[in-house]
């Protein structure tokens, strides 16, 4: 893999996240085989659903930028649908956000004081 071309302590993150990304395509490969399997048992069926949408989360959030963004995943399989939104907001836009709203706020306030 590429830590064994690059010495670099990058390299070897970067080959670490690959492996774990493969482990958890494998795993939410095998959850999605399992689902139909277990029609009788919603318990059961809902778990998977519910583990698999976890997968589904940890494989997009790595390749997220950190900015706010909204990703939907819809799989259609012969006997079921999937679907999977992703909503994340870097902190720093919140954050961004909120003051705005302070600051009209203010404004408002200011407004409605001087009438």
């Amino acid at each position: 893999m590429l830590a064994t071309i690059l010495k670099s302590p990058k390299a070897v993150d970067t080959t670490i996240s690959i492996v774990e990304a493969y482990a958890k395509l494998k795993e939410l490969s095998r959850v999605i085989v399992e689902i139909p399997q277990h029609e009788e048992d919603k318990m059961a069926q809902q778990s998977l659903l519910r583990r698999g949408g976890q997968l589904v989360n940890d494989l997009l959030q790595d390749m997220m930028p950190g900015q706010s963004s909204e990703t939907s995943l819809e799989l259609n399989l012969a006997m079921i649908k999937l679907r999977h939104t992703v909503r994340r907001e870097s902190t720093e836009e919140v954050k961004r956000l909120r003051e705005e709203i302070e600051e009209l706020k203010r404004l408002l306030r200011g407004e409605k004081g001087e009438s």
